[in-house]
Parts: C-alpha cells; structure tokens; sequence
C-alpha cells in the first residue's frame, strides 16, 4: 500500500552545505561573515513607486517583482563588505539603461574598489546592439582590501554566451568557473538577492558552502525544489 504524503507543500530541506534563507537580505548581511566571495544580482527599479517599490516589468505580471531604490542597492553592497573576508570578490550583475546611474549614485559603496567587468551575452542574439533589448547583461568585479584566498588575478572571463532559462537565472556554467577561480573548496559565497538560486546549485556542485537571501516565498521555494536534483 501506498504511503501518503504528509508533507506535500512543505519546502524541501537544503543540500548539506547550503543557506537558502526567505529573509530581507539586510537581516542576513548583518549576520553573515566570511565570504570569501558575493554574489549580487540586484532588483533594479526601472519604474518605482512608494518608497521604490516597483517592478522591472509592469505590464507583465509573471516576471513582476519588488525592487529596490539605487541608494538601498549601495547600501546592501557597502554592507556586504563586512561580510567579506579580505581579498574577497563582490561579483554585481548590471543592466545596460541602468547601468551609469547605479555608478553615479554610488556603485558598491566607498570601501569595494572596482577592479573590472564582462558581459553575458544571450544567445541566439548577437551584437551589443542589442544591449537594450535586455539580450546582453553587463556584470561588474570588485574587490576586498587583502590577499584572495587563491588566485590573485581579477580579470574576469568576458563575453559568456549561452541561452537564458527563467528571469532572474545567471548563467550556472559561468558562476561554477567564478567560484573555481577565486574561492577555494569549501569556501563561503555570500549569495544577495538570490533570485532562482543559479548561483547555489553552482557552490553544490563545486563544494562551496552558501548563504543566500531570497525574500519572495514563492522564488524561494521553487529554489530550494530545484537544489534536490543537483545532490
């Protein structure tokens, strides 16, 4: 006879290793130390209501979502630092439009220093000129004050191309040879704004430890689903 199931609807139990938290993210950056890497893909405003609380899409109700004003992005990346141990990366993926005002209005704050940058290229798409389009995302390197854990280089490898999946899903190929490149094995990856969670099935798979901070129950549930196929 068939056992019911008792738990359907629960969320399911994190892989070893992995910190998926439904929590504000500026509740985890003040608990959080030691990263020796931070993940940011940040919820841009591009049409922001009360207290910057818009949607990157408005018109279209799947991919709408809450975002965040520029001067409380600074200050969740300014905050990360104290996360951080010395000589550790903040990796922050960008878009194109929003790209010179993020920079003018503070960037990551005064203390990461900016060190480069590359571009995810969404394939079958071909050629910046469509970067406006949303078929090109720039994403930004800085770093901590100190000595990295390993390799000391900073250039990061430029012009990723590769399909996209769902909105708010990096490119996981691309985040396995970031964390290969400048985290060592079981090394920390502070993960903001964690979205879909690419960036943890990454540290499951390449034996990295994770703190990740999704605060939309929904994203965060189907993360925590998705991580079960990658153990």
């Amino acid at each position: 006879m068939t056992q019911p199931a008792l738990f359907v609807g629960l969320p399911c139990a994190a892989p070893a290793g992995i910190d998926l938290r439904c929590a504000d993210l500026f509740d985890v950056l003040a608990d959080v130390r030691g990263a020796a890497l931070v993940h940011a893909d940040p919820p841009w405003a591009y049409s922001a209501g009360a207290a910057g609380k818009g949607q990157a899409n408005p018109g279209d109700a799947a991919s709408s979502y809450g975002t965040m004003t520029e001067a409380d992005i600074t200050r969740a990346l300014d905050l990360a630092y104290d996360c951080a141990l010395p000589g550790a990366r903040l990796v922050c993926w960008a878009t194109w439009p929003k790209l010179l005002e993020h920079l003018t209005s503070g960037g990551a704050g005064t203390r990461w220093r900016y060190v480069t940058g590359g571009a995810w290229l969404k394939t079958p798409h071909v050629g910046v000129g469509y970067h406006w389009q949303g078929h090109t995302e720039p994403v930004l390197v800085y770093v901590k004050k100190g000595t990295p854990y390993t390799d000391t280089s900073n250039m990061l490898g430029n012009g990723w191309a590769s399909r996209p999946e769902e909105h708010s899903r990096k490119p996981m190929e691309w985040q396995r040879g970031m964390l290969r490149r400048w985290t060592e094995p079981g090394a920390l990856v502070l993960d903001a704004w964690a979205g879909l969670a690419p960036m943890a099935a990454a540290c499951v798979l390449e034996g990295r430890a994770y703190v990740g901070a999704e605060i939309d129950p929904e994203r965060h549930g189907v993360s925590l689903a998705r991580l079960r196929k990658h153990t």
